[in-house]
């Protein structure tokens, strides 16, 4: 069975899954370079579709991440919003219009939205858009949003019997959910919590409060939370976000409301404990980093609390899937894998709304076909560029071919350089499904220079200093430096650095002594593994630092946009490919 995999409105994706194998699969701000593309998936379909040579006429099916006619459950939860506060009015309507129209009247998030109605008239968008599909004789699905996150997870975990935990800033009508999951990858749901109970919102909010850009620097904030304290953490369990028996929590949505944060409002009960809001322009007090620190703690609590009920209540299931915009929060990911509640915990590369298209199209072909097998063994579904590409590319942007080097030199060059204390840009192979780089995208540092972060933060990526940067590691490595008992191959736990490794790589060392660990085999990233290899011969060190090839912009996708991102940075060399662009080579072409 062929299914064509969508996901609209969050961060819009497409993906292609025949006989439960995911062939291919990539987000739209990767092709359209918008960051948090939420617009209609048009160009993640046809590179789906043109790269895999697959037509219309060959799809079984189409799956979409949501229901769309359940809209009217979630304007009952915005009307309920606006009689608790009547000063909500005015963001009452603009919400409505959010979420049918995709209308978008506060210039802070000027990004594409996707919209509920267009969901209504998927068929004639496809039709518009793409002249074969006409051919398309299958049937269009629309799935239960929060049962394709648990999809995207627990069917590719490689665990028998399993619980799944999904929750983010909201579905249909739920924002959290909790699911058993059987061999057989039946889904029977043990407990939701109704919108506009979210712990994705409260992050959100809060993430706003400090001055953060809401939906894309929540990752900033739980970077900022180390450096505080949780000092804050009793007030807000006590009057925000609250425990309730059976594992159960509930937001305070009087004090603090997600979509008037979204326009830089804050309740004044918010203003009275916590004191104004941060601008942007504000240099971080301790105070701000205490209530970072106090936010990821009261999150890391209620996470906990959940799992401590579904754990007793289900003392036989010994493995965890997490999914949803929340299983993004890798520090709270990494307080669950240390507690020791469960053996092991799988998160996918792409936990957040671009893996429900994923998730929908397993369920699919798992309600249609009695599939059970499913596979994603790795994150690499994006595009690949062959050799003649690359040439090409140079061509078209009047530059001159840069110098080929077989593997072994490759290697041995770029380990050298690495360990100069160059900075990498190493573009390889197809791309990687999610919001982490996971070594094909990615610029790469020696972790052993602890000033490379600032060199990295402040002269390439542009971004704030306290933002820790990522290791990858050889698998057989990772218990030597880090305190993990399970692999990490996506990139989304994090662990402590063992104490005697930390002044060894200080680069990837947190403040607060963890890392958000990435482990690599051999058998899913083989010339990547050789890397580190590599560089483990010439330093001992089997680990490098790694973050995603961007700056200000989604992760370079294509040979264009490495070239282009490589020339108006001040890296040292991008390798692309084999193809290597060095000092010499930049002189010459700029």
């Amino acid at each position: 069975m062929k299914v064509l995999g969508l996901c609209t409105m969050g961060n819009s994706a497409a993906c292609i899954v025949i006989d439960g194998f995911v062939i291919s699969a990539i987000e739209e701000e990767r092709l359209s370079r918008i960051k948090n593309d939420g617009g209609f998936p048009l160009k993640a379909i046809k590179r789906c579709m043109s790269d895999k040579k697959i037509s219309f006429k060959e799809i079984d099916a189409i799956a979409v991440y949501w229901q769309p006619w359940r809209i009217f459950t979630r304007v009952l939860g915005v009307l309920k919003l606006f009689l608790e506060n009547p000063f909500y009015i005015k963001y009452f309507f603009s919400s409505i219009l959010q979420s049918f129209f995709g209308y978008k009247k506060n210039n802070n998030y000027p990004e594409l939205s996707g919209s509920w109605l267009e969901l209504f008239f998927i068929r004639s968008k496809l039709q518009s858009n793409f002249e074969n599909f006409d051919e398309f004789k299958g049937k269009i699905y629309f799935l239960d949003h929060h049962e394709c996150h648990a999809a995207s997870s627990a069917f590719i975990s490689g665990f028998s019997e399993k619980i799944c935990l999904t929750f983010d800033g909201g579905g249909e009508s739920i924002s959290t959910a909790i699911f058993l999951c059987d061999k057989n990858q039946n889904l029977k749901k043990i407990k939701s919590l109704n919108w506009p109970n979210s712990l994705g919102h409260f992050y959100s909010a809060f993430t706003g409060y400090l001055g953060f850009r809401m939906l894309e620097g929540e990752y900033k904030m739980m970077g900022l939370a180390p450096y505080g304290n949780p000092k804050y953490k009793d007030i807000i369990l006590d009057n925000i976000l609250l425990k309730k028996n059976g594992g159960n929590y509930y937001l305070n949505t009087k004090i603090l409301n997600y979509h008037m944060a979204l326009n830089g409002k804050f309740s004044s009960e918010l203003v009275r404990l916590f004191g104004p809001p941060r601008k942007k322009s504000d240099v971080f007090s301790q105070k701000h980093k205490d209530i970072a620190s106090s936010v990821q703690s009261a999150f890391e609590e209620i996470l906990l609390h959940m799992l401590k009920w579904v754990k007793s209540e289900y003392s036989d299931y010994n493995n965890l899937c997490i999914a949803g915009g929340c299983a993004l929060n890798v520090t709270a990911n990494g307080k669950v894998t240390s507690r020791g509640l469960f053996d092991q915990i799988f998160i996918p590369p792409g936990p957040h709304d671009a893996g429900s298209a994923i998730g929908a199209a397993f369920l699919v072909e798992r309600n249609n076909s009695n599939k059970t097998e499913f596979t994603m063994k790795d994150a690499y579904t994006g595009p690949s560029y062959d050799d003649s590409f690359i040439i090409n590319t140079f061509k078209k942007l009047n530059l001159s071919i840069p110098t080929k080097m077989n593997e072994m030199n490759l290697l041995n060059f770029t380990s050298k350089k690495l360990a100069e204390g160059q900075v990498i840009a190493w573009f390889q192979s197809s791309s990687e499904f999610g919001p982490r780089a996971l070594g094909n995208r990615s610029f790469l540092a020696d972790p052993r220079y602890d000033n490379i972060r600032e060199t990295i933060n402040q002269k390439i990526k542009k971004r704030e200093l306290f933002r820790p940067f990522a290791p990858s590691c050889k698998l057989e490595v990772k218990n030597t430096f880090f305190e993990i008992n399970q692999d990490s191959p996506f990139m989304n736990i994090v662990a402590n650095v063992k104490k005697e490794k930390m002044n060894i790589i200080p680069a990837v060392t947190h403040t607060d002594g963890t890392a958000r660990v990435h482990t690599v085999s051999r058998e899913t990233n083989e010339l990547y593994w050789k890397l580190l290899d590599q560089f483990e011969k010439i330093t001992g060190v089997g680990v490098l630092l790694n973050t995603s090839f961007n700056i200000q912009e989604p992760i370079v996708e294509s040979p264009l946009d490495a070239i282009n991102c490589f020339l108006r940075s001040k890296v040292d060399v991008l390798i692309i490919g084999n193809y290597v662009c060095d000092a010499n080579w930049r002189s010459i072409n700029t």
